[in-house]
């Protein structure tokens, strides 16, 4: 008897031991989100997402969420979660990491891949990025593409260095506008599309990004073929831009993933790689 069980646990611990990459031992598959909301509303956003592709797939789907942008990209590298939504620098340091490979880039309002960062301030007497030297600003995660690397590449080309500032670094994004609207700092940066849902607090614009390389769900090689190509149906077959119910079926979901996907543009990963470059030389 005794050596059955143990003949038992031993193949439920192999059978564990082999799971793919990405999976529960309940067959479970995961998909982790950029931490660049709050994790309530990560939550609130992304559940009618996940619940979509349950319908839409024969796979068992579940959102897991990361505290920030260094255990998302550990998430994905060490099989953790299947597939990663990510910004353009977070997929940069993944594809050093682990060769990750962006699956599906998401699109905006006017169907193009891209998106803006911008920076704004609560002080209406400020015109320009020379009049923050000196004062608090506001910025996201140290890798994070449009509330961190772009800000500060807008405030060099503008003359002012992260030296003439006092940065002040925040773990999302409405941490950001709150820092800002409370007075805690001067300045801030976020996305265009963040930025615009405060439009009540009347902050001023100072300055606006050039298009940035939109946010993609990404993954690794050790994900089932499978599992990536019915991923990818799911969601290249919705035209919400174009077509009414598919409208109301993303209504609830993340604003940022309602406009629809498209495969990866030529130029994409060349564009990411570019952009890491930036990183590398803020972060080092």
């Amino acid at each position: 008897m005794v050596k059955k069980v143990f003949i038992i646990i031993v193949f439920l611990a192999l059978i564990l031991s082999v799971a793919p990459y990405g999976y529960a031992a309940e067959n479970k598959v995961y998909i982790g989100i950029l931490p660049y909301h709050a994790p309530d509303k990560i939550w609130h956003f992304c559940t009618p997402f996940i619940d979509y592709l349950n319908k839409a797939t024969d796979i068992s789907w579940e959102l897991k969420l990361y505290h920030n942008y260094d255990a998302i990209v550990d998430g994905l590298c060490n099989g953790e979660i299947a597939i990663a939504y990510l910004g353009p620098n977070p997929l940069g340091l993944a594809s050093e990491k682990c060769k990750a490979k962006p699956l599906l880039v998401i699109i905006g309002e006017d169907g193009k891949p891209f998106y803006r960062s911008i920076i704004f301030s609560n002080n209406h007497k400020i015109n320009s990025l020379k009049e923050l030297k000196g004062k608090p600003f506001a910025f996201g995660d140290r890798d994070s593409t449009s509330s961190y690397i772009i800000p500060r590449k807008m405030l060099e080309d503008a003359g002012i260095t992260i030296e003439m500032i006092k940065p002040i670094f925040m773990e999302s994004h409405e941490k950001i506008i709150n820092a800002v609207a409370k007075n805690e700092a001067v300045a801030g940066a976020t996305k265009v599309s963040v930025f615009e849902k405060f439009k009540k607090l009347k902050f001023k614009t100072l300055k606006i990004s050039n298009p940035i390389p939109h946010h993609s769900f990404c993954t690794t090689s050790n994900t089932d073929p499978d599992i990536e190509k019915k991923f990818i149906n799911a969601l290249l077959r919705l035209k919400s831009l174009h077509n009414r119910s598919h409208r109301n079926i993303v209504k609830n979901w993340d604003p940022e993933l309602q406009y629809g996907f498209i495969l990866p543009p030529k130029d994409y990963f060349q564009n990411i790689l570019k952009l890491n470059e930036l990183l590398r030389k803020y972060n080092d």
